[in-house]
């Protein structure tokens, strides 16, 4: 009996250890910048605006990117619209300060954190292969 309860207390360890390492490997590695790019580019644009991740070492123009998005795009909202454009393009700089948690009060206030930089519709026809903007927003009309 003791030998079970042995091996169920290792089993459950295990399945602990492991759940909470799939838990932390995707915290550590998530940070948000897909809903910051949404927001941003919500708060620029009206209608059906996405926001889509741009390699700025390795992407074509946003232009490009919006347009080869485009059946993918209007899939997701049921061909409501018949097309799509870029109509603004910005860089989330990802290496950034962290500051401490406030659940409560407001720990490290006025302590820089993050920074973007908006390109605005120049933003969609910056250079392929080359380093600029690394969200695109898009529209559906």
């Amino acid at each position: 009996m003791e030998r079970q309860t042995m091996y169920m207390l290792a089993v459950l360890v295990l399945l602990s250890v492991q759940q909470s390492y799939s838990v932390e490997t995707y915290s550590l590695s998530y940070n948000y910048f897909d809903e910051m790019a949404q927001s941003y580019c919500a708060s620029k644009g009206s209608g059906w605006v996405f926001a889509i991740r741009r390699d700025c070492e390795k992407a074509p123009r946003c232009k490009e990117m919006c347009n080869n998005a485009k059946h993918e795009i209007l899939q997701s909202i049921g061909n409501q619209r018949n097309s799509v454009s870029c109509f603004d393009a910005f860089h989330i700089v990802k290496r950034h300060p962290v500051l401490k948690a406030n659940p409560s009060k407001q720990p490290d206030s006025g302590k820089l954190n993050l920074s973007t930089h908006g390109y605005g519709s120049n933003g969609c026809t910056w250079r392929p292969n080359h380093c600029g903007p690394n969200y695109c927003c898009c529209k559906a009309y």
